[in-house]
């Protein structure tokens, strides 16, 4: 009958790195790796017994034993050359264990082993160099103080030294020393799967990272668990009624911290503008990614999201409705690409006049100029056009515009070098192979550790992210969409309908777009096909012969003249209660900061929305944007945030809260 094996039996394995039987039972294993040491020892006394009965005798002993001197110096240099890689301590350990065991041989072939001294010699000798062994085994690491030396030795990166380890939940992060001249990062990189191998974990649970000040230093980030198997739940928009100035947030990152993708640029930190390429194979989750992104940016005030989509449709952009400007069909986006950069080149101008050199914040607050977005979905069927596309990445970021092109792979038959070059960021979701996201990461990444085609389209919403303003070290760490669906998307976009903010009106116009978008979220197909910019008369459609023909009929008289002379008295106008139309934003916002800091001045100590006269005739505008301006009067410093009242957010005088 068959044999079952279990665990903790009595089944032996052997362990493959030093060659020894290593019993299943507790004590057989722990002593099993200090018994070879002490095997050899006893050997060595009938090797020696059979040396002196060879030897003793022969008229040639005066010849032999020089020549055992001789080829125990050379095994012994053998040693020492194989140790090279290991430390001073073990090289030299190893070179005078085999100078000692030649000297034994050499001595019983002249004298007998079993008589004193040598006997002596052999049981005390013997002994103590076995335990100078096991006492270097005791302390795992060859006498380094190195606990993971055994670990590196296993995949020829001996010299390697672990110094501070950190434990975490799922996450084991250790900082590398590599021997000078030796190990590079590089090497450490290459080598992260057969890590990986020999800890028993998945491809891709070891990562190496260096450290760009000094090439001798890397940390190794170990993930036993992969927590990416299954998605988490969307916590909804990160930041609903904040700036796009604050990061797109559309997952996780293995150690379940957020992924933050930031598009406009900041000079604090030195971060420039980026545009964004999106890859990732049929099936691998990438619209639904996008669909998250989208939701991020619609519920922001200060931009403006366009969506290009020449080939879905309806399909992917659908959700969306009514709240974002939306270009479908691909003889629609093809004519909208080259408007744009007409629009690029009025706003970057325009920008300048104001004295901003990039987009940034007040160019909304002060001239309702919003930061633009446009995402241009399967971006393939669009880059046809590559010399406008190539205008329009070179230039879009000095005007305050961010690209986003989409598709399955960036290939050189897809898209251009020049193309390629202008985009600083790279999202990748599963791709066939290494070389499919070569085309979207750059080969530090990829050799750092990312490996998208470990998923492909097997686990939906998995990907890499490398942009601006996101750690070395977070760039290799996998990561996932959140988990939701386009009804949750499209319910927190119109809950922050009146957040969001309209097109420069000059913007609007060169692009042949609503200043907001309604109906289908884009001007009507005839609307985007007859526009012509008011300065390029040529391009506005010729008048037919027909037109030419007819005559103007001039507009009935309105009023009859009026009776009397000159000192006749008119009669009183009639009080019209004429609607004002809806302030601007920043006059809006304006007010509202007035309000408030009068309640403080009167001593109110605490606010609601409810303490604000009615938003629709007093700002213009929803309750809902009302309770975005309040919060962003916290992040301003004004107002403090202590709770709620069970209906509403209870606001507090910063300075109250801070006394």
């Amino acid at each position: 009958m068959g044999s079952r094996r279990t665990a903790g039996g009595d089944l032996a394995a052997s362990n493959s790195e030093m060659g020894y039987y290593v019993p299943r039972n507790y004590v057989g294993s722990k002593l099993a790796p200090y018994l070879g040491q002490w095997m050899l020892m006893l050997l060595a006394w009938p090797v020696g017994a059979l040396t002196h009965w060879m030897m003793a005798d022969s008229a040639h002993l005066p010849w032999l034993t020089p020549g055992l001197a001789v080829m125990g110096a050379i095994l012994a240099g053998v040693a020492w050359k194989a140790g090279g890689a290991r430390s001073p301590i073990t090289q030299t350990h190893a070179a005078v264990t085999v100078l000692i065991g030649t000297g034994w041989m050499v001595a019983c072939a002249i004298t007998a082993p079993w008589t004193n001294p040598l006997f002596g010699l052999w049981l005390y000798g013997g002994a103590g160099l076995a335990i100078s062994w096991n006492i270097r085994r005791a302390l795992r690491g060859g006498g380094d103080g190195d606990a993971a030396g055994g670990l590196f030795e296993k995949v020829k990166l001996a010299g390697v030294k672990t110094k501070a380890i950190d434990v975490a939940p799922n996450k084991v992060t250790a900082a590398l020393a590599l021997p000078a001249g030796e190990i590079s990062v590089e090497d450490m990189q290459g080598a992260s799967n057969k890590l990986a191998q020999a800890l028993r974990l998945h491809k891709g649970a070891v990562r190496i990272s260096g450290d760009p000040d000094d090439l001798s230093q890397a940390t190794m980030t170990i993930v036993p668990n992969d927590v990416l198997r299954h998605p988490q739940p969307w916590p909804g928009p990160s930041a609903p009624g904040g700036s796009i100035v604050e990061p797109i947030v559309p997952g996780l990152y293995e150690d379940n911290e957020p992924v933050r993708l930031w598009l406009p640029g900041d000079k604090k930190t030195a971060r420039q503008l980026t545009h964004v390429q999106v890859n990732g194979m049929n099936g691998s989750g990438k619209s639904h990614g996008a669909k998250i992104a989208w939701t991020e940016i619609a519920t922001r005030r200060d931009v403006v999201l366009i969506v290009l989509d020449p080939s879905k449709g309806e399909q992917t952009v659908g959700f969306l409705g009514d709240n974002v400007h939306t270009v479908t069909g691909h003889k629609e986006c093809a004519q909208f690409v080259t408007r744009v950069p007409t629009a690029i080149t009025e706003q970057a101008s325009q920008l300048g006049k104001w004295g901003f050199d990039q987009w940034v914040p007040q160019a909304y607050e002060e001239h309702d100029m919003p930061f633009i977005v446009l995402w241009i979905e399967e971006a393939s069927r669009v880059l046809e056009d590559a010399a406008t596309l190539t205008t329009i990445a070179e230039e879009a970021r000095s005007a305050g515009i961010s690209v986003v092109l989409s598709q399955q792979k960036s290939s050189f038959r897809r898209m251009s070098t020049d193309i390629r070059s202008q985009l600083g960021a790279g999202w990748c979701f599963g791709v066939n192979d290494a070389g499919d996201a070569a085309f979207c990461l750059s080969d530090e990444i990829i050799e750092a550790g990312a490996a998208p085609e470990r998923w492909k389209n097997r686990r939906a919403g998995s990907f890499y992210l490398e942009a601006p303003g996101i750690e070395e070290d977070r760039m290799v760490m996998p990561a996932r969409t959140y988990a939701t669906t386009d009804a949750e998307m499209a319910r927190a976009i119109n809950e922050c309908r009146d957040v969001r903010a309209a097109l420069w009106p000059r913007t609007a116009e060169l692009l042949g777009l609503p200043a907001r978008p309604s109906g289908t979220g884009a001007a009507p197909a005839g609307m985007r096909e007859n526009f012509a910019p008011v300065h390029d008369l040529n391009s506005m459609p010729d008048i037919t012969d027909e037109e030419a023909s007819t005559p103007l009929e001039l507009p009935a008289d309105p009023e009859a003249d009026l009776e009397g002379g000159m000192d006749t008295e008119l009669p009183e106008d009639i009080a019209l209660d004429l609607p004002t139309g809806r302030p601007p934003r920043r006059v809006a916002r304006d007010r509202l900061r007035r309000i408030v800091e009068k309640l403080v001045a009167d001593g109110r100590q605490e606010i609601t929305v409810r303490d604000l006269p009615d938003p629709e005739t007093t700002f213009g505008r929803s309750r809902s944007w009302v309770s975005g301006e309040l919060a962003a009067l916290v992040r301003d410093g004004v107002l403090q945030e202590v709770g709620t009242d069970g209906k509403a957010i209870v606001y507090r005088p910063a300075h109250e809260h801070a006394a």
